[in-house]
């Protein structure tokens, strides 16, 4: 029997009130909603019409809306029974990319279809692999998980997206405000404010952007023209799907970087929710990549950009005291109605880079944090420090000094360009290596 963390308002087996709910949920679709920019430029890289564009925006948002509520299925193969949200992932972006340009939304469909495929395999292999991945292992994947957000946060957060852009004071005093009102009613707020704090530091941020011209006039237009009803792909050629052998390794090996990171996820979720959280159950880590992997193919039968587990909702979940799976019902079932209300889905989609900053920045705290507490759960032993510090190292180095490995094989390009995955892979490895020295150190002779 899990026991609830100290501080956690509700719980995963808790059940809010109905309002409570509703707006927790909300709280979660704007951060889910943050990525819903990935599957514009995508299709406009590759040449796609306004129509398009709307379709594949909706159609992710059902999936990834679907996938959230899949994910916090507590009985039966598929699901976790956290609420582990689902949003666009970033790490598709590339191979997606390559796949329009080669055959259009057809081949890109079709080979998330594929990626989708890769995660239901790897997910049956996941509770075999238990000597693999322990805790101190695990608590280096969710700390990575926490380092891959840190590029997003802080260049949102300061206004900045490309080397050499000027930085703009008026975004930062506006990240700043926001982040300080999500912290501060974290620490101080009393009684369950501390459920919203995001809410309401997200809606200050939003006046605060408005009033700073932030939120301008075409931003305003694009909402006021949207419509507010419509079925998604209406006016689109759907259902047509293409395969690439030639693509079929790229999208299996971003599908295995997506595995890692959902691990770290679910493991997060599972320590969130018992405080005497020990090693990774890596049954239900199973099944909840088996849910990741059945969202990722709907995302190519409908016709959408393929989604991932969200870090930044995890952490979410942390920082509000509330992880309870019926909010994962709420995030997805409103999810899924944005992708019929265009003109709803738009207000999320003109979010500030300030107030987009501040989330990601809010809730990484807990990621790294979290990762660390897992790391230090049993005291590290001397062959330990040397498998998460050289892992971590040359990890780190993959974002840090990322020109280095400008020279591997083509092959090798989607996982170098991973610090998660090249730390992850990494600590595997050396773990392997280095108990195989200790069982032949220790073997005595007849």
């Amino acid at each position: 029997m899990a026991t609830p963390p100290k501080g956690m308002i509700y719980g995963v087996d808790d059940k809010p009130p109905f309002f409570v709910t509703i707006l927790l949920g909300l709280q979660h679709i704007f951060t889910m909603s943050s990525m819903l920019v990935l599957p514009v430029v995508i299709v406009q890289e590759i040449g796609g019409s306004f129509l398009e564009i709307n379709s594949v925006v909706s159609f992710s948002m059902i999936a990834a809306g679907f996938g959230t509520i899949l994910q916090s299925l507590k009985r039966g193969p598929i699901g976790s029974g956290f609420l582990c949200p689902n949003l666009c992932g970033p790490s598709y972006m590339a191979v997606s990319l390559e796949a329009g340009w080669l055959g259009g939304l057809p081949l890109m469909h079709g080979m998330i279809m594929v990626s989708g495929l890769a995660e239901m395999a790897f997910a049956q292999l996941i509770p075999k692999l238990k000597k693999l991945f322990p805790p101190e292992i695990t608590g280096l994947v969710v700390i990575m998980v926490g380092v891959a957000l840190i590029p997003l946060g802080v260049s949102r957060f300061i206004g900045v997206e490309y080397s050499g852009d000027s930085i703009e004071p008026s975004k930062i005093i506006i990240a700043c405000i926001t982040l300080c009102i999500m912290i501060g009613l974290n620490l101080w707020g009393k009684g369950k404010i501390r459920l919203y704090g995001v809410l309401i530091g997200i809606i200050v941020g939003y006046l605060l952007s408005l009033a700073a011209g932030l939120i301008g006039s075409a931003e305003i237009e694009q909402v006021s023209q949207t419509p507010l009803f419509a079925l998604p792909g209406h006016g689109v050629k759907m259902f047509r799907y293409a395969f690439d052998p030639s693509l079929i390794i790229p999208f299996i090996l971003i599908s295995i970087i997506q595995c890692l990171k959902s691990f770290g996820n679910i493991i997060t979720c599972q320590k969130l929710s018992d405080d005497d959280w020990k090693e990774p159950d890596l049954k239900n880590v199973g099944k909840g990549l088996m849910a990741s992997g059945i969202s990722v193919f709907t995302c190519g039968l409908l016709g959408g950009v393929a989604t991932d587990t969200s870090a930044s909702n995890v952490g979410l979940s942390a920082a509000t005291g509330a992880n309870s799976r019926v909010i994962a019902w709420s995030a997805g079932g409103i999810f899924i109605l944005l992708g019929f209300l265009p003109k709803m889905a738009a207000l999320f989609t003109i979010m500030p880079e300030p107030v987009m900053g501040a989330i990601v920045v809010f809730v990484t705290c807990y990621m790294l944090i979290s990762g660390m507490q897992i790391i230090l759960s049993n005291p590290i032993s001397t062959r330990m420090i040397f498998i998460i510090g050289i892992s971590m190292i040359f990890g780190l180095s993959a974002d840090i000094a990322s020109s280095l490995f400008f020279t591997v094989p083509s092959w090798l390009i989607p996982v170098c360009s991973s610090s998660l995955t090249v730390s992850t892979l990494l600590a595997v490895i050396l773990n392997q290596v280095f108990v195989v020295r200790d069982q032949k150190t220790i073997q005595v002779p007849q």
